[in-house]
């Protein structure tokens, strides 16, 4: 799994988006980014900068032999999973000195955990460290833009994306010195056999009957992009849990940019609203015990299932 780990082996991190001084201006603007500041650890060029992800390519280098602050796009070749996406990433890391860039070259390419490039000062730092900023998607333009604030930001398919909510912790691979408060996901990765057993479904309201035939009950609905661990399929219905089954042609392995996971509901009969604390519903309803169901949104107590279908948290687990 192409899973985008943090990039340093040492993380600490000096400076995040919210601090005062240069960074904060990049979050008050339009458009915006999240850039951090890094040393790898200690001061002085000790750290390198990684390839996060399964392979990189280098899209561009600005700034070798200029007074300008030089700066390197790496963007991946495939699709990333991130804690928060599901598609490709593009970063922008500052500060890398002349004679390292002059190393690397448009088109070049890493693969996962290769050293890029160490640490440095250019462009007027006070110390040596990586500039890291990360936006969801591919290169766009020339990689950045101006904001409002006159500052330059990253520029993506996907626009910006907070560090925290791009990269995961490799605890084999990176330790923590200090995250400067931001809060990252650690890497879980998934037995291989629990994974190949989940499927997306890809009808926008997919019905789940009691039997594996459209002549058997529909007790729910499923949106589009609902996670579902597929016991068995049984001429063509994927079989979801002891009594459940959906068609077998709308689901795929496939994992979407965006997915719902899904849970299973713990009263007896469970009413569904057409929205939170209203009109109880007579179609595909109540719900009996341990019927699945979509977490699209939760929303005082409440979580929709499907288009104007709530039922009550408190009986979802």
């Amino acid at each position: 799994m192409n899973y985008l780990i943090y990039p340093i082996k040492i993380m600490n991190i000096t400076q995040t988006y919210e601090n005062d001084f240069s960074h904060s201006r990049h979050t008050v603007g339009t458009p915006k980014d999240y850039p951090i500041d890094d040393n790898c650890g200690e001061s002085g060029a000790n750290g390198y900068f990684y390839c996060p992800c399964d392979e990189v390519v280098v899209k561009k280098i600005y700034g070798v032999g200029t007074s300008s602050t030089n700066v390197l796009w790496l963007e991946s070749t495939t699709k990333v999973i991130a804690p928060t996406f599901n598609d490709y990433v593009t970063i922008m890391v500052g500060h890398i000195e002349d004679s390292e860039l002059k190393k690397l070259s448009v088109g070049q390419k890493f693969k996962r955990k290769e050293a890029i490039a160490i640490e440095g000062r250019d462009g007027y730092a006070t110390g040596e460290h990586f500039h890291i900023v990360v936006g969801k998607g591919k290169f766009a333009g020339s990689g950045w833009v101006k904001n409002t604030n006159d500052i330059w930001v990253i520029n993506t398919t996907g626009g910006s994306v907070k560090p925290e909510d791009a990269f995961f912790i490799d605890n084999t691979f990176t330790t923590i010195k200090n995250s400067a408060g931001l809060n990252f996901l650690d890497l879980y990765i998934p037995d291989i056999e629990d994974e190949e057993e989940y499927y997306y479904t890809t009808a926008n309201s997919l019905n789940i009957r009691l039997g594996p035939g459209t002549n058997y009950n529909a007790i729910n609905t499923l949106p589009k992009n609902s996670r579902i661990k597929v016991i068995e399929f049984v001429n063509n219905w994927a079989r979801i849990s002891d009594k459940e089954y959906v068609a077998g042609n709308f689901v795929t392995k496939t994992i979407p940019n965006n997915y719902y996971e899904t849970k299973h509901t713990t009263a007896q009969f469970l009413n569904v609203r057409s929205k939170p604390a209203g009109t109880i519903l007579k179609v595909k309803a109540p719900l009996p015990k341990g019927t699945t169901v979509a977490i699209m949104e939760e929303k005082n107590g409440w979580i929709k299932i499907d288009t104007n279908r709530w039922i009550y948290a408190d009986y979802v687990n």
